[in-house]
Order: structure tokens, then sequence, then C-alpha cells
């Protein structure tokens, strides 16, 4: 399984211009990944060198599963 975070694509177009500005601090490698950068994790997972990876998933967020919630209309005053 792959669970990928904040990707550039034009789905992102469909948040509020403030709430895109926040989303490059949403992980610690302060942006989205990108489309190939997902597309090449599900690649790893179909090629022969994972046929001994079973039940496992696969986050592709640039570190955001372990940076904190993503804010999308601004963060708390205390979160910054």
């Amino acid at each position: 399984c792959v669970a990928p975070g904040l990707t550039a694509t034009e789905g992102l177009e469909v948040y509020p211009p403030e709430a895109q500005r926040e989303f490059p601090r949403a992980n610690p490698m302060k942006r989205p990944g990108t489309p190939m950068e997902i597309a090449e994790a599900c690649v790893y997972l179909a090629a022969p060198s994972s046929t001994f990876i079973t039940g496992e998933v696969l986050t592709v967020d640039g570190g955001g599963r372990m940076w904190g919630e993503l804010w999308t209309h601004g963060r708390p005053d205390w979160y910054a």
C-alpha cells in the first residue's frame, strides 16, 4: 500500500489561497511531493526488489506523518 502525502497536482487548486500558502510547511522537507515521487514508490513495490515485503504501508509524505497535522486554514499561534 502506498500512502501519499501532500502532492503537487491540480487537486490542490480547490483549496483557498491561504491554505495553499501553508501546504509547504506540512512536512520537514517544506515542499509538496511530485506525482513522479509517488509513482516511483509504486514502481518500487511492483519491482522484484520488493518481493519479500508484505503487509506494509509505504508512506511517501516527506516526513509529514512525523511532523504533525496539516492546518489548511492557518495554524494556531502556538503551533508556529
